[in-house]
């Protein structure tokens, strides 16, 4: 299950990654004030919120791997 959080922890910063390079090559072409609104309120609020995400899951894969083992640990007795 781990691997399963992991991945999806990495496609997500990838994909914030991939965001932020197609808005900084959209706004070439599209730099007036709809494209700065839209950037203040859909693209700027995503990177402290993935942040925020990715940390949530990698305590979360910490939590089930402790208890992965525990329950391994169990079994072994």
């Amino acid at each position: 299950m781990n691997a399963d959080l992991s991945s999806g922890a990495s496609k997500m910063a990838l994909a914030l990654k991939h965001l932020h390079l197609k808005w900084e090559s959209a706004r070439e072409t599209w730099d007036d004030g709809t494209s700065r609104a839209f950037h203040k309120e859909h693209i700027e609020p995503l990177s402290p919120r993935v942040k925020e995400t990715l940390e949530a899951i990698g305590r979360l894969a910490e939590v089930l791997s402790r208890a992965s083992r525990e329950v391994s640990d169990g079994n072994d007795s």
